[in-house]
């Protein structure tokens, strides 16, 4: 190898590694900005969390202590008049009843009872035994020591409900302000700590309450209850020290007392107890991970596409500097093709999340729809070339009626055709066969892509005209001729002979002015050379472009071809009472086919991997009626689960329905999905009206 051909191999794997460099820091940069929009959500659903829990929690614990004032205080005016144990205890029984009988006035009441001049007077009439002092029990020895404030309990477990509780007491004073005694009440507090036990935040994690003395009351670890938070290990008492300090617990990272890295939400709520949720920081961030799996699988899925084309361009153009210039500037295309929509999607997405307003989300919808079947075009322009490089590259010839094909093309560019006010007229020879044997995507694959391009470079107003001929008969059926004709801005001599080399365009000015990979009339070429034919360009400048195709094709047999009719559809509940299994790993995929059948009532068993489905199959075989099957997946693939199903002995094992459902396409991938006992392929991204047709053929409807 001599020494310029080393400094170009050289200087060339530096701009595969510029460009490897270039995505990366791409896919990172997008997903620091939308990680960081998820997690502002995320904190935002937390504090929103928060603020109900906690006036939830405090309207509870407030309506018991105002109920508690109003019965102290009564009791109080009772012994400023002067009235006997006998009056205060009577009053003390009615209040018992009413609270008892009406749950709604004050939720959790168990009892109300008092200790007045040496007498213990109870209102549920509840006899204490002999050995019972009040003046030793917590809450008399509680409300002593706050003398004119109320002592709340911390919460224990009540022997009679077997519920926490807590109690209310304060003492009271005569006419004289003399302390003659104490008054308390008991709450059942369970359906406060049961409330905030089930607390999540995005359906994750769970809630704690740490009362006034600092130890947890309600906590999933019940080992943890009644124990002090700065003695619960983990990051508690870094937490504690936050609470001490009064400082905002928001989305705080720490480490729970099992050690598992966690978030944490508190909220001081009445009389200085805290409630809080506790969730694990994976589940916490698990929508940034899953968005930062799809934006490094697009993005390492959009480098290997782009490495691949460019490192092998950039070998085979040692030999042409020619070739090198036309590659480099198609890499340029192929980034603003790709980066336009993808910078579209992630806008238009962006501007969907911050509106209410039903009619500018579907319209945001219609725009990213639009976006990405724009992206998938361009993906599809590149599979194809990759795949005529790879010498994988063929046609899948069937019988079909030559003008219904025409129809469908027509009815594909005559939008863009009437926005620039365009006169399109077709010329069909009345002496081609209705029927004819040929690969029918790929024919109007290639008309579509000449009109399109008729359509881009001819003025508004301008005329295009697509006329068909029999030519003549061959050996194997006979030669059409077509042609697409325009009056547009026409291609020099120079430019036409670079029009059907792949990577190319006329000139520079092409790409800036009208976009468009440069793949389409490469990809054309190759494709009516498979059908035995020749294309070629007539063209000149400021007097329009001719584009006349050749195309060897078989004479078909009308009476075979069966079209289905033109009818709209009523999907609904057509799949009822049936049962199939959906094997697919990907989450969204997942949601994707569950929402786009719900209309069919057809009942769906999902399955993460191919054990799994072989699993529900071995279990109840008789239970289901098709398998839907993804490829690759963890554990075990598509291929293994179908082969071990089909080799399994079961009933229905050898007739029930397998249908690859994939994002590999090739030619070469179906056949493998038939060798491994499948009984279809059916393609991602899913076209619906392509999966009902498979599902009504299976499941016989």
């Amino acid at each position: 190898m001599n020494v310029r051909a080393k400094k170009f191999i050289g200087a060339n794997i530096r701009q595969v590694l510029l460009v490897l460099l270039a995505f990366f820091t791409m896919v990172l940069v997008s997903y620091l900005y939308v990680s960081r929009i998820v997690a502002q959500q995320m904190r935002a659903i937390g504090e929103e969390t928060m603020n109900t829990m906690q006036a939830t929690v405090t309207g509870s614990l407030v309506g018991s202590e105002l109920m508690f004032a109003n019965v102290m205080q009564s009791v109080e005016t009772m012994l400023i008049e002067n009235q006997s144990n006998e009056d205060i205890l009577y009053y003390l029984v009615a209040t018992n009843t009413y609270f008892s009988e009406n749950h709604t006035a004050i939720s959790g009441f168990l009892s109300v009872y008092a200790y007045i001049r040496d007498e213990f007077l109870d209102g549920s009439l509840w006899v204490p035994p002999e050995d019972y002092y009040a003046p030793s029990r917590p809450w008399h020895i509680g409300a002593v020591k706050n003398e004119n404030s109320v002592y709340i309990s911390e919460p224990y477990l009540d022997a009679d409900t077997g519920g926490i509780c807590i109690t209310f007491s304060q003492q009271v004073f005569d006419a004289q302000g003399q302390p003659v005694g104490i008054v308390a009440i008991d709450i059942d507090i369970t359906m406060v700590t049961d409330f905030i036990d089930s607390q999540r935040i995005a359906n994750e994690g769970y809630g704690v309450l740490v009362d006034d003395q600092m130890s947890f009351s309600t906590h999933r670890d019940k080992n943890l209850i009644g124990v002090n938070i700065n003695e619960a290990g983990g990051g508690y008492p870094m937490l504690a020290q936050m609470i001490s300090d009064e400082k905002e617990i928001s989305a705080v990272r720490f480490l729970n007392a099992d050690e598992v890295d966690s978030v944490a939400f508190f909220r001081t709520v009445f009389n200085g107890w805290h409630i809080g949720i506790i969730v694990p920081r994976s589940s916490y961030y698990g929508q940034v991970y899953i968005m930062g799996a799809v934006l490094s699988i697009i993005g390492i899925a959009l480098i290997l596409i782009l490495s691949y084309i460019l490192v092998r361009t950039r070998v085979e153009k040692i030999l042409s500097d020619e070739e090198s210039m036309s590659k480099s500037g198609f890499l340029a295309r192929m980034s603003h093709e790709i980066r336009t929509p993808m910078n579209a999607i992630i806008g238009i997405t962006e501007i969907a999340k911050n509106t209410n307003e039903i009619d500018k989300m579907q319209n945001c919808l219609t725009k990213i729809e639009n976006a990405a079947s724009h992206l998938l075009g361009v993906i599809n322009d590149v599979l194809d070339m990759s795949k005529i490089e790879a010498g994988k590259f063929d046609l899948s010839e069937t019988d079909f009626m030559f003008n219904d094909m025409l129809e469908q093309v027509v009815s594909v560019v005559i939008v863009n055709i009437e926005k620039k006010n365009q006169n399109f007229t077709v010329d069909i020879d009345r002496n081609i066969p209705p029927a004819v044997i040929t690969d029918r995507q790929r024919l109007a694959q290639v008309i579509t892509n000449l009109i399109s391009n008729a359509n881009k470079f001819t003025p508004e107003g301008g005329n295009i005209k697509l006329t068909a001929r029999k030519e003549k008969e061959t050996e194997d059926g006979y030669l059409l001729r077509i042609e697409v004709c325009d009056n547009g801005i026409g291609i020099t001599k120079e430019q036409q002979s670079h029009l059907f080399q792949p990577f190319e365009q006329a000139d520079g000015s092409i790409s800036r002015k009208y976009g468009g990979t440069g793949l389409g009339l490469a990809i054309s070429k190759k494709i009516i050379n498979l059908m035995h034919g020749d294309i070629w360009v007539e063209s000149e400048i400021d007097k329009g472009t001719r584009f006349i195709f050749t195309a060897v094709v078989g004479v078909g047999n009308e009476r075979k071809i069966s079209e289905p009719e033109s009818r709209e559809e009523n999907n609904e509940d057509i799949f009822k009472g049936k049962r199939i299994i959906l094997a697919e790993d990907v989450e969204i995929n997942r949601e994707i086919v569950l929402a786009l059948l719900e209309p069919t009532l057809l009942e769906i068993d999902c399955a993460e991997n191919g054990a799994e489905a072989l699993r529900m199959f071995r279990e109840a075989p008789e239970r289901y009626d098709m398998i839907l099957m993804d490829l690759q997946m963890p554990e075990m693939g598509g291929h293994e689960a179908t082969q071990q199903i089909r080799a399994s002995g079961l009933p229905k094992a050898g007739e029930i329905p397998i249908v690859a459902m994939t994002a590999n396409v090739f030619r070469e991938d179906v056949e493998q999905c038939m060798k491994s006992g499948m009984n279809a392929h059916v393609g991602k991204p899913l076209d619906i009206n392509e999966v009902l047709e498979m599902l009504r053929k299976y499941l016989k409807i």
